[in-house]
């Protein structure tokens, strides 16, 4: 555990410079108001039990530290020491609820040095942290703040983090950005916390500089390039969101099918359909993308806004085998009419007929098209037929019988020649 190393390097540390005895420290004892006398044989006693924390021996520690406190009550410097000592035994056996008690005691007595007395507050705020009692963290945060000659970023991220628990989020900005600020180099956790509170607080240009950072430092991290996509989506700097999801393509990161999608779709937005078609053929092939009905018109809508006609049907096609009807035939039937193809606009709408589940207005529209491919092929039989079930439906009426004239017209001057 993390924290708990750094909490037992800091208390322990603290403890000695406490615990230092009479002689050892005299002309420091006079600058202080408080009467800061130990014996040496406190000393020993409270020496002693550090070395049977640090080989792991609590329990004898705290038997003798117990038997200190008693004798030392009227004393209260070394009691104040005793109990602090005690606390720490208790933060090296994780079982900070109890340390907090003594480190409270200790305080309470109002016996100890400025210094020693400060680095008590500030382990208390670092124990009532763990413990998830943030209102205390802050508390004890707050005391230790006026009296702390430069404080170092990590305060400022403990004080920050505790304000984010408990969702007061603009107290919580200001220690973040003092924190990054103080900093000596980037660390990811504190960026994370500062993006975490930009986003609550909808400061999205914001978010937008600490995601860059994440990146530059951290750019194996997927995640963050789709936030950062995300965020210029949000500021509507569509180039740079596209950008983002590109580049991170482009380096591999972009691997799940919602990802590709995304980018697809961006693409799509800012008026490249090639390179949204291409994305999306290949996240299909390669079994990243999953070969629904919805992927497939999208594609196609790619395909064929990128003027890839040839493709645009193809997935059309691809499409329509997914579907339960057989609308997407017919929309396959009306780009091979665009493109003069007779006989795959014929095709393709015996096909929408064929698969049916089509309204009346739909229907029309097939025997519609069916006509119109075979007039235009000089397969008048076939037009005829069609076009006379395409007179049977409201929509299709005038111009199946417009288109029927026409072709028994094309009919009669054929068997004159």
């Amino acid at each position: 555990m993390a924290f708990h190393r750094s909490l037992l390097v800091a208390v322990f540390a603290a403890g000695i410079l406490a615990a230092a005895p009479a002689g050892a420290a005299q002309q420091e004892q006079k600058k202080e108001e408080k009467s800061t006398f130990m014996s040496p044989a406190t000393y020993n006693r409270i020496s002693r039990a550090h070395d049977a924390i640090e080989e792991g021996k609590y329990q004898s520690a705290l038997e003798s530290l117990q038997d200190l406190a008693d004798d030392v009550k009227e004393r209260p410097y070394e009691y104040a020491v005793t109990l602090q000592t005690i606390g720490y035994v208790y933060i090296a056996q994780e079982d900070f609820e109890t340390a907090v008690k003594y480190y409270r005691q200790a305080l309470e007595l109002n016996a100890l040095p400025t210094e020693p007395e400060k680095q008590v507050v500030y382990t208390l705020a670092q124990l009532y942290a763990t413990l998830g009692q943030f209102q205390n963290t802050i508390n004890m945060l707050e005391q230790w703040f006026k009296t702390a000659e430069n404080p170092p970023a990590d305060a400022y991220v403990m004080l920050a983090n505790a304000y984010a628990a408990l969702e007061r989020f603009k107290e919580a900005y200001p220690p973040i950005k003092q924190a990054l600020a103080k900093a000596d180099q980037p660390k990811e956790d504190w960026y994370k916390l500062a993006l975490g509170i930009q986003f609550e607080l909808q400061k999205y240009r914001e978010a937008a500089e600490t995601l860059e950072v994440l990146i530059a430092n951290w750019p194996e991290r997927d995640m963050y390039w789709r936030q950062l996509s995300g965020i210029y989506l949000q500021l509507e700097e569509d180039a740079k969101a596209l950008a983002t999801m590109a580049l991170a393509y482009e380096r591999g990161m972009i691997e799940k099918g919602e990802d590709i999608l995304n980018l697809v779709r961006l693409y799509m937005l800012n008026g490249v359909p090639v390179k949204a078609g291409e994305v999306l053929s290949k996240g299909i092939q390669e079994g990243k993308v999953e070969n629904t009905l919805k992927n497939q018109e999208l594609l196609a809508q790619a395909w064929i806004q990128a003027r890839e006609f040839d493709k645009g049907i193809a997935a059309l096609g691809e499409a329509a085998k997914l579907s339960d009807d057989g609308e997407l035939f017919i929309r396959q039937a009306q780009l091979y009419v665009s493109m003069a193809n007779w006989d795959g606009a014929a095709a393709a709408a015996r096909r929408a007929l064929e698969k049916g589940g089509l309204d009346q207005k739909k229907t029309g529209q097939a025997w519609l098209l069916l006509g119109t491919a075979s007039a235009e092929k000089k397969d008048f039989n076939t037009a005829v037929e069609a076009f006379n079930k395409a007179r049977g439906y409201e929509d299709t009426r005038r111009t199946a019988t417009q288109w029927l004239n026409f072709v028994q017209t094309e009919q009669q001057v054929t068997s004159l020649n």
